[in-house]
């Protein structure tokens, strides 16, 4: 299976493990909750699904690479104790906690949730000492005389041993006491992962030309390992994107470093070299704010497949980023809103304006920490709350340097503040759809509304996260027309309609 299979049949079975019965206990004992033993090539994004699951179910998530542990730190360190039994004081050994089994309680203690993953990263790795505690831990949940705690479930991974020296392969009596999942690499399921990560365009669609670039790895030669992995590519991506920002070269140099196959490297190089200059001969921000020329058409009628493709993602990336920035506005307005209103009511009622937003900014300060802790705020959300605890702190500068704490000045500067988020987010929404527009009507002139092209653009923006959850959201005739799907209803709802007078009037 792909790895978007393997995390839905990890995620089934963390939802079925988590399950209680009227009496609060959870109906799989600990004992029969089989870890889930997820194998597959490195770099495939094992560790990046775990994430993915913590964010989805709100639960913490620890991880441990089993290799680095010896016996001592996965089991504790042996002590003497004193006992008596019948009569007789005796001296026995015991072991302290497992290291592994106190993260998961510091982080309990941390976060305030108790429930939680623990992912043991290259579980048939570990060293000849640990194995048998291993086996003992995958049937009982027990390292040393420490149980993980109810509520954890246990997934564990490895690589096959032809991509790691270092593997002991599982026996029937360990394999009997794990869920096994085995994936394998898939482009077309990265391409969707790559969409939601904001993967550079050069990136997807130089894989689009050599899909067969996407995974490879070659353990053939032991002193010239040679392998690309989808890790590698993102991993790539991120620095590009930080070398254009900063004005900094990427080159061959930069791509070898990642892109650990000499063929593949070189050759992604020189077709980022390319892709820049596409870039510069259609001017894609021009054309999805209308822009579109003559010669935009004439020169798109006449590229060849590479220059087709590099102009798709182009187009691909330019509507994607403003709709992504819409949903993320969206959410950002109606997770702040609410606390606006608190504070609107409770300066209105006599108190501190800046006591009552420093409050809120503790208090988001607080729920970020304990979100990032237990690793279960994804990248998105992340900036969401950053982007409220920005937005507060410019508040409380602006209600104490111009409202002086007067409860009237504060009002109108929280209400001027929102309705500005507000039009904002009208700005970023009406700039996405405007720029879906243009995209389509610039296709449509350049190849026709039943061409290939169109085709595999639609097609793209279905597998495309962002593209998808806008259109949903705020719907687009010419989508549906060109799809060939009846029209549907957006969901979008009463956003415009958010103020903060209501809250003033319900106190009146």
């Amino acid at each position: 299976m792909n790895i978007k299979e393997a995390k839905q049949q990890i995620l089934n079975a963390i939802q079925a493990y988590l399950i209680k019965d009227e009496f609060g206990d959870y109906r799989i004992s600990i004992e029969h909750q089989r870890p889930v033993f997820l194998l597959g090539a490195p770099g495939i994004g094992k560790t990046a699904i775990m994430e993915q699951i913590a964010q989805e179910t709100g639960v913490n998530l620890v991880t441990y690479s089993m290799s680095h542990h010896t016996r001592e730190s996965a089991l504790g360190l042996p002590v003497i104790v004193h006992r008596n039994y019948t009569g007789a004081d005796v001296q026995i050994s015991e072991y302290t906690m497992s290291e592994i089994v106190a993260t998961l309680y510091d982080t309990i203690e941390a976060t305030g949730i108790k429930e939680g993953i623990l992912f043991l990263d290259e579980i048939n790795c570990v060293s000849e000492s640990l194995a048998p505690a291993m086996l003992q831990f995958l049937q009982y949940k027990v390292f040393g005389l420490h149980q993980v705690p109810a509520g954890w479930v246990v997934v564990t991974a490895g690589n096959p041993p032809e991509f790691n020296k270092s593997v002991s392969e599982f026996d029937i009596v360990t394999l009997d006491r794990v869920k096994r999942v085995e994936c394998q690499p898939d482009f077309g399921v990265w391409k969707e992962y790559a969409y939601y990560a904001g993967v550079h365009p050069a990136i997807i669609s130089y894989l689009e030309l050599h899909p067969d670039h996407y995974y490879m790895v070659d353990a053939s030669d032991k002193n010239n390992y040679r392998f690309v992995t989808a890790r590698g590519w993102e991993d790539l991506s991120e620095m590009m994107q930080l070398y254009e920002e900063s004005g900094i070269l990427v080159d061959h140099a930069l791509a070898a470093q990642y892109v650990q196959n000499p063929e593949f490297s070189k050759g992604f190089a020189e077709y980022y070299d390319r892709f820049n200059y596409y870039r510069e001969k259609y001017d894609v921000d021009a054309i999805l704010e209308g822009g579109i020329t003559a010669q935009n058409i004439a020169d798109a009628r006449a590229a060849g497949t590479e220059e087709a493709v590099a102009l798709m993602n182009l187009l691909m990336d330019g509507i994607t980023y403003t709709m992504r920035s819409c949903i993320q506005m969206e959410k950002m307005i109606r997770l702040i809103h609410p606390r606006m209103e608190d504070i609107l009511v409770k300066i209105n009622n006599g108190l501190s304006c800046r006591q009552i937003i420093s409050e809120h900014i503790m208090d988001c300060n607080k729920s970020l920490d304990k979100a990032v802790r237990a690793r279960n705020i994804s990248p998105s959300n992340k900036k969401i709350q950053h982007w409220i605890l920005h937005n507060l702190e410019a508040y409380l500068d602006k209600c104490t340097n111009e409202g002086r704490d007067n409860k009237n000045r504060c009002t109108v500067i929280l209400q001027n503040s929102f309705n500005n988020l507000l039009h904002g987010a009208n700005n970023v929404t009406q700039q996405s759809m405007n720029g879906l527009k243009y995209a389509f009507d610039f296709l449509e002139n350049a190849y026709g509304a039943d061409s290939n092209v169109m085709k595999k653009f639609i097609e793209e923006l279905k597998i495309n996260c962002h593209t998808t959850n806008f259109i949903k959201k705020y719907g687009s005739e010419q989508f549906y027309r060109l799809a060939g799907e009846p029209v549907q209803q957006p969901t979008y709802n009463n956003l415009y309609d958010l103020n903060l007078t209501d809250c003033l009037l319900e106190q009146e």
